[in-house]
């Protein structure tokens, strides 16, 4: 079994559960691949064979303490690198996350910790959710934003392909700086600093994107 397989599901159901406990469902790992559900079926299969996940039948699978850990240590890889290409080499995040995806299977630990020390991130992940997945204290998801607020973009999570798309159009993602202009049901209304423009982000999209509140 290919390791950057193993990392790639690994890191899907990291990426779009809503919590540890609730299972994501197969279907949801098919469409995010594009894969059948037979083969789909097939890799978790092998994927709980080898103790990385839990299956639950007809509900889908959750992570195991390894597969957890895995998954944190990909995440982590992602987001330095995603972080590096857009702060320091001013790519573009929607290349940079393509980019860091492939990055991501392929740096050492050595090569991971030196980037971190670069970017001024400690060197243990003790909280995943300071480099992984999951969310860190610091940050709130938008729709928590007070109306007036300036705040900068941290990440999109869970990474749903259709979602990223949406928010790539709208231009808020990681990195950029917002003010909220308003809140309501239908959802948040920001002004991106970078490009002066205003966008809407749907409610369906802005509970998915974390920022970090401006002082």
């Amino acid at each position: 079994m290919q390791q950057d397989r193993v990392e790639e599901y690994l890191g899907a159901i990291y990426r779009l559960r809503e919590d540890a406990e609730t299972p994501v469902p197969l279907s949801r790992l098919a469409t995010y691949f594009g894969f059948s559900p037979v083969s789909v079926h097939e890799m978790v299969q092998k994927l709980s064979a080898k103790g990385s996940l839990l299956y639950h039948p007809y509900r889908g699978v959750t992570l195991t303490e390894p597969g957890e850990q895995a998954a944190a240590r990909l995440m982590r890889r992602h987001l330095l690198w995603e972080r590096f290409l857009t702060e320091t080499l001013d790519i573009p995040w929607s290349e940079a996350h393509e980019v860091a995806g492939r990055l991501e299977h392929v740096a050492t630990g050595l090569i991971t910790e030196r980037l971190a020390a670069f970017l001024g991130v400690p060197p243990v992940c003790d909280d995943p959710g300071q480099d992984g997945g999951e969310k860190g204290s610091a940050e709130t998801c938008l729709p928590s934003v007070p109306v007036g607020s300036h705040a900068r973009v941290i990440r999109i999570a869970p990474e749903i392909p259709a979602r990223l798309r949406r928010l790539r159009e709208t231009d808020v993602v990681p990195g950029r700086s917002v003010k909220v202009l308003s809140q309501d049901a239908m959802g948040t209304e920001v002004l991106v600093a970078e490009t002066g423009s205003v966008a809407r982000v749907g409610s369906d999209d802005a509970g998915s994107v974390w920022l970090e509140l401006s002082s």
